[in-house]
């Protein structure tokens, strides 16, 4: 596995999205969450393979109370990395916004069965900007008190992150994909990297876009099709698989430092580190390249919600 080193914390370029070991999740074969043994022996293959970090919420069903269970039947060489995320919160004044995020934390850290949790998200981004003081004050607090680590938010491409990038939060979450240019474009990304934010990549896949070919595109997706043929492509040109391309780019992104990949079988898991493996640094001509394929792209393709709805 690969690692990187950044605000005093190494962890590997893949960090496992646990979302599909609490709750029935996705599309595609797959979807019924697994059962609590089986969660067990793939979070242990997990830690063998060197996958250390774990992406979890409050709100993915029982992801947190499966990690916990888990953590309480093992002694770790090197202990698990949790991060998980917390929302919504309640506004209705300064005191009651903080005693609800102290009480969301305390609820985590119980379930977890951990003292302290290594990496605390703001689960949305509404809930920071309408009380950014007292959420940032409130994150502080829990920080002195040891009941968390590090800092973070998850956001979308849609939130400010010139705003997240001023927060002062040690990490953030973000989606970005190989047909998705819009905040690499408008600085986004680059301002969250110059803040020094340790940056976790989650979408990369843009909900399987990425493993469709020409031939297995869906008809009602047909305005894909020009950028699925210019994927394909780079992919020959450049040598790398269609999966490990898009890895690589996001990986290539300045800032970028892991991809949250979500699993629910051991196979997927084993693939992904293999996956991580076969990625390599884009060259700036590489990198120029997707830049000219996909600058220009259609925006119902980056937009999974227009998929199967459009005109």
């Amino acid at each position: 596995m690969k690692y990187f080193e950044k605000r005093n914390t190494r962890l590997p370029l893949f960090t496992l999205g646990t979302v599909q070991l609490g709750m029935n999740y996705g599309l595609g074969d797959f979807t019924a969450k697994p059962s609590e043994d089986y969660a067990h022996s793939m979070l242990n293959r997990a830690m063998e393979l060197g996958v250390t970090a774990l992406d979890t919420a409050n709100n993915y069903g029982e992801s947190e109370k499966v990690i916990g269970s888990w953590i309480a039947k093992n002694s770790f060489a090197e202990k698990p990395y949790i991060i998980t995320k917390i929302a919504p919160f309640d506004h209705t004044s300064e005191k009651t916004l903080r005693n609800d995020m102290i009480r969301q934390t305390d609820a985590c850290l119980k379930t977890l069965g951990v003292e302290k949790i290594d990496m605390m998200m703001v689960h949305n981004y509404g809930d920071y900007i309408k009380s950014k003081d007292a959420v940032r004050d409130t994150m502080a607090y829990l920080q002195r008190e040891g009941k968390i680590d590090k800092t973070a938010i998850s956001v979308y491409s849609c939130d400010d992150y010139l705003e997240v990038a001023a927060s002062g939060f040690d990490a953030v979450q973000i989606p970005i994909n190989i047909f998705d240019w819009g905040k690499i474009e408008d600085g986004g990304i680059k301002a969250l990297a110059d803040a020094g934010m340790i940056i976790f990549a989650r979408s990369v896949f843009l909900q399987g876009l990425v493993f469709m070919t020409p031939e297995t595109l869906p008809a009602e997706m047909s305005f894909c099709l020009p950028y699925l043929e210019r994927m394909w492509a780079l992919s020959r040109k450049f040598g790398l698989s269609p999966d490990a391309l898009a890895a690589s780019f996001v990986l290539s992104l300045p800032g970028i430092d892991s991809l949250v990949l979500g699993c629910q079988r051991t196979e997927q898991l084993e693939a992904n580190c293999d996956l991580i493996d076969r990625t390599r640094p884009l060259t700036d001509e590489e990198m120029s390249e997707i830049r000219d394929a996909f600058i220009n792209i259609d925006p119902r393709v980056i937009n999974p919600r227009l998929w199967f709805n459009h005109t």
